[in-house]
């Protein structure tokens, strides 16, 4: 008897394990061609392999996205550094898991009389969100470019991709911060290619997953799984370009896929890796820039908001081999 008191009294100091939940829920916040992977995800349930119950939404407003992670509603949902920077000094617990996307991608399309940057000097800029990943790459290329935003050039907040480029065809702006495929839509429609932003060749943490670092933390083991579904959906977007056309297409609801020939070998090729790390480099990047204007980001540790450790668990388990039969 006494044996069996010391049992139970061991067993109820053991921390319980944290209950993994019965639905994984991950949202991504644009249409764009970075997203395929995860769009694959959703249409070939690549989270079922794993193992997991999971749901792959669309929640076009970032800042709703936030919300819902905060609220415990989103477990993963796509972020660049600047989103989970803000989140954090307004007291969040976001951590970078992925950095999908190390530069800036947008193209800047504007209208046919727009050549060169220096004329958007007066001019109206269409971005998604103020305070999103649109709104620093143009920010950061303006200061570049000797332009003072919101005093020599007015950044409006329009919304997705698909309104940015529809704005820019009824004119309610001069020029558009865009990514693709929308880009190539808003070109054939008339606009000019006024600059690509990943010419600056800047070190940026633009599009990755995040997570809330308690999530992380108490559910390690579904993460894993989530982004061993995630490396797959991004081997099947390197190795498979019929398939992610037709993907990208049924969720852009795009009449001609053909536009996105160029645009998808440059992302597979050369934009997406394998295994995509999240790294310090892009995210000092955002805080320099951050500290410029806040004085809670002087001193802040890019090291302190993402997390490598998950998928360096994952590749020297030979998984990432394994998909590519190396």
């Amino acid at each position: 008897m006494k044996k069996l008191f010391i049992v139970i009294a061991l067993l109820i100091a053991l921390p319980a394990a944290a209950q993994e939940p019965a639905r994984i829920r991950a949202a991504y916040t644009s249409i764009a061609i970075q997203m395929t992977p995860l769009y694959l995800m959703k249409e070939l349930n690549l989270g079922k392999k794993q193992g997991l119950n999971l749901d792959m939404l669309y929640v076009p407003v970032s800042s709703r996205a936030v919300q819902a992670a905060l609220a415990g509603e989103i477990h993963f949902l796509t972020s660049g550094g600047v989103a989970n920077i803000n989140a954090n000094m307004s007291g969040a617990d976001f951590v970078g898991l992925t950095s999908t996307l190390n530069t800036f991608t947008f193209k800047i399309v504007s209208t046919p009389d727009l050549r060169e940057v220096a004329q958007l000097k007066g001019k109206r800029v269409g971005i998604s969100r103020l305070g999103g990943a649109s709104d620093f790459s143009i920010r950061y290329a303006l200061e570049r470019w000797g332009l003072v935003p919101d005093r020599d050039v007015a950044i409006l907040q329009i919304g997705g991709e698909p309104e940015l480029a529809a704005s820019l065809q009824g004119k309610a702006i001069d020029a558009a911060v865009i990514s693709e495929p929308f880009a190539t839509l808003a070109i054939k429609a008339g606009g000019h290619l006024l600059y690509d932003l990943s010419n600056l060749g800047v070190t940026y943490t633009l599009h990755g997953l995040g997570s809330r670092k308690s999530f992380v933390r108490e559910h390690r083991d579904a993460t894993i799984k989530f982004l061993k579904a995630y490396l797959e959906g991004i081997y099947i977007f390197k190795t498979n370009k019929e398939l992610s056309l037709k993907t990208m297409q049924k969720v852009a609801r795009l009449d001609d896929v053909s536009i996105m020939n160029t645009a998808y070998e440059e992302y597979s090729k050369r934009l997406i890796r394998e295994v995509p790390y999240p790294n310090p480099e892009g995210i000092q990047i955002i805080i320099d820039q951050l500290a410029k204007s806040r004085a809670q980001a002087k001193g802040l540790n890019p090291n302190d908001f993402i997390d490598p450790s998950l998928l360096r668990e994952i590749e020297q388990s030979g998984f990432v081999k394994k998909l590519y039969g190396r």
